[in-house]
């Protein structure tokens, strides 16, 4: 356990009320949450009890000290002539204030995740999975639940949320979130009428009383690649190069035609020549032509990332360093500039990403000091493509897209060991779209390896982003996916769900049946691999700290998550939803689920007109030819 640094209590001057107070790091924290009455503040269920033992509720603008119109406009500058509901010499903390706490946390902290230290050790609703509070630093944070902004009381006992400062936009602020099931520490943004704790920090630093030990230095690895070396910094299972590429190739610039600049950040290529093809694909979809494992301009043995690659490295960096965002982890020491919403760059792996800057498809470069990217292979459209940037302002690393005309650094990630693709991009060609998918062999079967992505009327991309579509699939109502009449489960038809039944699938495709689903079961569990849902989750994508993924099956489960019959998305990154070709008669819309949560492979059924995800079986194997691309 860390040591706890008690200071002396703080009278608030304004009504009398004593707090304990507590040193974490450089800062002091109030120890309880602040109780300062307001108009407009509540105690829990309207009850003064919960005030003295978990502190008032606050809406945002209550917070600020503001008006409520300012719950629902933008305040930054009215703020300017107003001190927060936190006595003088205190503030309400910003989400630098948080960030700080949270990386003093996680470096010095012995329990299992930041959550678990800033815990009260007692009154929170208990999950198996999750440790207790340890309330090492004695922060001790109560689970004082909010006040919803419609009026009612919920998650006393299971949740607590602090204000920060920082504006979202007109509607909504950051606060910052500790639950019962989660080890986690994070912020997130949510409508200033919502009512919740407010935690003081104090407007002066003082000495850490014991330092937390130096940042490791991470000595890159060296290796030859045709004659050249690499230096190269191992992330997880991956291999990524350690510094931008520096490849003189058509298409590829120096940060403001300046030599000198690419010595320092490397060069910045249009996504065309980063996937070495031709100029013309920077108006046109290069799908017919690009890879699973795409080598574009990186070395032999080398492939330029796919969205997929990027986002492994960001779940695993995620799952082991909750300390500190994957940005700041990602980022060169001592290069980037001082920011106000973000810690400086720890460069925690090695990865030296460097504030390069990026050329305009005007023949601009704008960014240098402050912004960088990393293309991927993955295309959102045809004149743009997928990337992931790093801003100075952001503890992030950020999905993103840009113009294929615009040039951003390439870093090369190493092919995975013993590769055997035994499918290429065009191994499905659906004609009513052009989309194109990859499959995969799973004992007897060959299965699409996404989420089908085919545009039917009644079908919805999560939260209505097109971009969600290229990503997770699309979601479908159980009636358009097989192509019935809205009530037939209500109202079933003799013989409309055929033996082999095509419904939204491509030609050659269809519906898993039950059998289908059972057979995918019985063949990754054959596999030996650790659990059938382990097998069929990828690695990208999920929430950590959940159930083991061990990616054996190649079938990519991905969480799309649902969308509900009153318009309502949820569950991204926590649930994976496959229709089944059953249902009527008095049973439901059959469908298979994976959880986050649980290392569960389990069938169920939909009375709800639920929308799901889609994969799609093929008719026969007989006479299917598996297509191993060339090396290039």
């Amino acid at each position: 356990m860390a040591e706890v640094i008690k200071m002396g209590d703080f009278m608030d001057p304004r009504d009398g009320q004593k707090y304990k107070t507590v040193q974490i790091g450089d800062q002091r924290w109030f120890a309880e949450n602040l109780r300062f009455k307001l108009k407009g503040t509540q105690c829990y269920d309207n009850n003064e009890a919960n005030c003295w033992r978990y502190g008032r509720l606050y809406t945002w603008a209550a917070a600020m000290r503001l008006v409520d119109w300012f719950n629902t406009n933008e305040a930054s500058k009215a703020r300017k002539n107003v001190h927060d509901v936190c006595p003088q010499g205190w503030r309400v903390p910003t989400n630098k204030d948080w960030k700080k706490l949270r990386h003093f946390v996680g470096k010095r902290g012995k329990s299992d995740g930041v959550g678990i230290s800033l815990k009260s050790q007692h009154g929170w609703d208990v999950e198996l999975r999750i440790p207790a509070g340890s309330d090492e630093f004695g922060f001790n944070a109560t689970a004082a639940g909010e006040r919803h902004y419609i009026g009612s009381f919920v998650d006393l006992g299971a949740s607590t949320e602090f204000w920060s400062s920082n504006e979202y936009d007109a509607y909504g602020a950051y606060y910052w979130r500790l639950a019962y099931d989660s080890r986690t520490f994070d912020n997130v943004y949510e409508s200033k009428e919502l009512a919740i704790s407010v935690r003081c920090v104090e407007e002066k630093l003082y000495k850490i009383k014991e330092p937390p030990p130096p940042p490791v230095v991470i000595v890159p690895e060296v290796v030859k690649v045709q004659n050249k070396e690499l230096m190269t910094i191992h992330v997880g299972d991956q291999v990524w190069m350690a510094k931008n590429l520096d490849v003189d190739v058509p298409g590829s610039f120096c940060y403001g035609d300046d030599k000198g600049k690419c010595e320092k950040y490397g060069r910045l290529y249009t996504w065309t020549a980063a996937m070495n093809l031709p100029d013309e694909y920077s108006q046109k979809f290069a799908r017919d032509t690009v890879r699973r494992i795409h080598r574009g301009v990186c070395p032999l043995g080398w492939h330029i990332p796919s969205i997929y690659d990027f986002e492994r490295l960001n779940a695993f960096i995620q799952d082991v360093d909750d300390a500190v965002g994957v940005g700041t982890n990602l980022k060169a020491r001592d290069v980037w500039p001082e920011a106000e919403n973000a810690l400086p760059g720890e460069n925690g792996w090695g990865f030296s990403a460097l504030p390069s800057g990026y050329r305009l498809d005007l023949m601009s470069f704008v960014g240098e000091d402050s912004i960088t990217g990393f293309w991927s292979s993955s295309e959102k459209d045809s004149v743009s493509s997928l990337m992931w940037s790093l801003f100075y302002d952001s503890d992030e690393l950020r999905r993103d897209s840009s113009n294929k005309v615009g040039a951003f650094p390439v870093r090369c990630v190493m092919d995975p060991p013993g590769v055997d693709e035994i499918y290429d991009s065009t191994a499905i060609y659906d004609v009513r779209d052009e989309n194109r998918y990859k499959t995969v062999r799973i004992g007897d079967r060959n299965w699409m390896a996404e989420n089908l992505r085919y545009a039917a009327p009644g079908s919805y991309c999560y939260e209505d982003k097109d971009i969600r579509c290229r990503s997770y699939g699309r979601l479908y109502p159980w009636h358009v996916a097989m192509r019935l009449p809205e009530d037939y489960i209500e109202n079933a038809t003799e013989n409309a769900i055929l033996p082999v039944h095509q419904g939204i699938c491509p030609e050659g495709w269809h519906m898993p049946k039950r059998e289908d689903w059972m057979a995918l079961g019985q063949a990754v569990a054959n596999l030996r691999k650790g659990s059938v849902a382990a097998a069929l989750k990828m690695r990208e994508g999920w929430t950590r700290g959940g159930a083991p993924i061990t990616e054996a099956s190649g079938f990519n489960a991905i969480p799309a998550g649902a969308r509900y019959n009153d318009g309502e998305f949820a569950e991204l990154g926590s649930s994976a939803y496959f229709w089944e070709a059953s249902g009527g008669d008095g049973a439901g819309a059959g469908y298979w689920n994976l959880l986050n949560s649980r290392d569960e492979y389990a069938q169920m059924e939909d009375f709800e007109n639920t929308a799901f995800s889609v994969r799609c079986v093929q008719d026969s194997l007989a006479g299917v030819k598996i297509v191993k691309p060339a090396k290039k």
